[in-house]
């Protein structure tokens, strides 16, 4: 449910006292003067709060996302990730590139602080880390369900009216022209909150920061291009001779 920003509209009712006259002498009585008529307006009571009521900005906010999220084919951006675990006092810093074509080929390069490859149709999933001379075969459902938090923020493209459908929502819009802020609550309970900022001018989240468990991940995209050609070909992943293959198919 969106949280609505609401004001409440107090009506104020004035009431006129009646004169009284004293009696002139051997005069006859004066008749006693009309209260006077209390101005009531005639506008219906919707109208009026209408006007003063402020527009909550999610539902619009909303709508420009899930517009942005259906026209992206393709994307091509630089990322950097602070990664800070609070409880244990620990903080990782991570720096890649990413490469996706809708709905379902992702590519994601780590170059620090270790080499590390992630290939993707959303059938399976490829994890090649070259320091190990290993790489892992597994299925995207399970792995998503233990590990995406990591990639919270780029794994949602061509997905955000998803997102906005099973989480609750709260916009903030800058008063200085900066990004627009929105936050994602989920309706089921779970314990995280997921906030995004927009680019005032075409709502590209540029910036994404996960809370969950203690841990908090804050992911910045850069040298961002929307809709170029990409070649599918880096889609596909074949081991290097000599790797070791660790399949987990059934995980």
């Amino acid at each position: 449910m969106n949280k609505l920003l609401t004001v409440s509209l107090f009506l104020a009712l004035a009431a006129g006292a009646s004169a009284q006259q004293k009696p002139a002498a051997k005069k006859a009585a004066q008749p006693a003067k009309k209260a006077p008529a209390v101005a009531v307006s005639t506008r219906p009571a919707a109208a009026q709060a209408a006007e003063k009521k402020e527009t909550d900005p999610a539902p619009e906010i909303i709508e420009k996302l899930k517009a942005w999220d259906l026209k992206l084919e393709t994307l091509k951006a630089d990322f950097t990730q602070e990664i800070n675990f609070t409880e244990a006092g620990l903080k990782q810093s991570v720096e890649g590139n990413l490469r996706y074509v809708k709905p379902n080929l992702l590519r994601i390069e780590h170059a620090k602080p270790a080499r590390q490859l992630v290939v993707t149709d959303k059938t399976d999933i490829w994890i090649y880390k070259p320091a190990d001379n290993q790489v892992v075969r597994t299925a995207w459902d399970s792995w998503r369900r233990t590990q995406d938090q990591n990639f919270s923020g780029i794994l949602d493209f061509g997905n955000y009216s998803a997102l906005a459908a099973k989480n609750s929502t709260l916009v903030t819009l800058s008063k200085d022209g900066g990004p627009v802020t929105i936050v994602f609550t989920p309706r089921s309970g779970a314990g995280y909150t997921l906030t995004l900022k927009l680019s005032p001018q075409d709502y590209f989240p540029v910036e994404a920061e996960l809370s969950v468990e203690g841990t908090i991940i804050k992911t910045r995209l850069a040298s961002v291009e929307k809709n170029a050609d990409i070649d599918k070909e880096i889609f596909r992943f074949s081991p290097p001779k000599g790797v070791e293959v660790l399949e987990f198919k059934n995980q």
